[in-house]
Parts: structure tokens; sequence; C-alpha cells
């Protein structure tokens, strides 16, 4: 027998975290949906309810308890109604079937401009429309490891998978400019979340050149989107420093070119000449 299941409505900042902090007192959450900017709605088992109640009331929210839901108030209905309750439970038997189907996907919460990501990830992982819903727990920690997300849930209510993500500074606005070449070299590293590159690891570049354009490619069509990307450049220098000592014409040169730098440090007739590779590095709407 389907076990019975009690909704919660929680209310305050950063309600999302409820999720955590029941999760951390060993209660499972069946599902969490983003409802207002500062509410969420959940579900747990009924069994969990009254601990789950204490824990919330002791904590930072307005919460709400709703009970029974889903297939425990839909029975009680049936008891009244026993002369339906045939048919009704034949109706019931098509609706869960579906429901267990996806057939559609929502991608909601302050993070969801990661819409493409999101469903890119669920495509690899076999989650598709009027497939079985997903319950890999590597979908969220894949989500999770996207640049300023701090939340990811998945919930499945009336067919619709609905994917919560959270930003930590969804109120930042996002920057609408390209990412820009940092120096003129070689690109070493290139991460483009979101945009178009233009260039790849290997690749010379020169100061200012754009690497990753506000563009995202719907089918044949150029839409613009908001650049979220990162990118390392190499590139030589040679200094010299009228300095008493190699180590401090070391030290002068890890300052001026950044302690990642290689390079060699060779006695001149007037100091030390330094010689090697420098990084730099360029991001737009990470970090």
């Amino acid at each position: 027998m389907t076990a019975r299941k009690t909704e919660f409505y929680i209310e305050g900042l950063s309600a999302y975290r409820a999720v955590d902090k029941l999760a951390r007192e060993g209660i499972t959450v069946l599902s969490a949906e983003k409802v207002q900017k500062n509410a969420i709605r959940i579900q747990l088992y009924a069994k969990d309810a009254k601990k789950g109640f204490a824990i919330l009331k002791h904590s930072c929210y307005n919460v709400k308890k709703i009970t029974p839901v889903g297939l425990s108030r839909w029975l009680a209905r049936c008891v009244r109604s026993a002369g339906l309750l045939l048919g009704a439970l034949g109706f019931a038997m098509l609706v869960l079937g579906m429901q267990s189907r996806v057939l559609d996907i929502r991608v909601v919460g302050s993070g969801a401009y990661y819409e493409s990501e999101v469903m890119r990830i669920l495509s690899e992982k076999g989650v598709k429309r009027l497939g079985a819903a997903p319950k890999e727990s590597a979908i969220e920690s894949e989500i999770l490891s996207l640049p300023r997300v701090n939340f990811c849930s998945l919930s499945s209510r009336g067919g619709v998978l609905y994917v919560t993500v959270e930003v930590s500074d969804e109120y930042a606005p996002l920057s609408k400019e390209p990412l820009l070449a940092p120096a003129t070299g070689t690109v070493e590293e290139l991460t483009a979340v979101r945009g178009t590159p233009l260039v790849k690891a290997g690749d010379s570049v020169r100061k200012g050149d754009i690497c990753v354009k506000g563009v995202m490619l719907v089918g044949e069509e150029e839409r613009p989107a908001a650049v979220i990307a990162y990118i390392k450049v190499s590139f030589p220098f040679s200094a010299e420093y009228a300095c008493e000592s190699e180590e401090k014409a070391r030290a002068q040169a890890a300052l001026d070119y950044g302690e990642g730098a290689e390079f060699t440090v060779t006695k001149t007739e007037t100091g030390y000449l330094a010689e090697g590779k420098a990084y730099a590095e360029a991001s737009v709407n990470i970090g």
C-alpha cells in the first residue's frame, strides 16, 4: 500500500534551505517545489510529519501543515463515496501510471536561466519526455557543479518533472559582456557554460579578442544570451631586475607575473634576468 504523505507550506528567507535542514535530521523529503519568491511546498512521509513540523517550527520559518495529501486525500473521499470506488480506483491507476512518466520538464528557481544546461544533463542521463521519472542523485550532483548553483532538487507532480535550481546570488544581474582575452598569448583553458566559444585550447589570441560571445544557437537561429565563461591564457615574458641577489629577483618576478609563473633567472652585468611563461585569467559571471 502506498505510504501516506503530508504536505508543508514553508515561507521565509531562503526557505529552500529547509530541505537541507530536514535531510541533516534524517528526514526524507519526497518533493520540493518553489511556489513563491521566498516560499516552497514540500512533501514528507506522514510518519515523519510530527518530527519535521517540530524541527521547522523551531527555525526561522512560517510553516503550515496540510494533511493528508495525494493518494491519502483521494482514498478518504472514496470511502465517503463507496458506490464510485471501483470506477475511481480504475481512474486512479491510470492517473498514477501517467504520473510515473515524464510528460513535461520545467526548470524553475532563481537559476532557471540554466535551462539549456539542465536539459543537456538530463538528456545525457537518459531522462526524456514520456520516459520514466529519474531517480539518480548523480543528476543533482552534476547540476550543483554549475557555477553559482548552491541548491538543486528534482520532483514530479502530475507527470511534470520540476527541476528547482537556486543560485547563491540571485539578485545580482548577469553581465551582458562577452569574454575577452586577458593577454596576448596561447589559450590554456576555456570553459564556456553559456555563450558561443570562438577559440579553443591551443589557439593564439591577442589581448581584447572576443573569445566567447553572448549568443546561443537555437536550431539554426542565434539568440542573445548572457555569457558564463572562464579563460586562462599563457604568455612569454622577459624582465631584468637590478637586485642584489637572485632570490630578490625571483620574488619580484613572482610579484609582477603571479605565483603561477614558470621562469628561470640568470645573472647579467646589471642585475638578474627573469625569462619564462606567465598566465592571465578572465571570467564573466563566474565567481
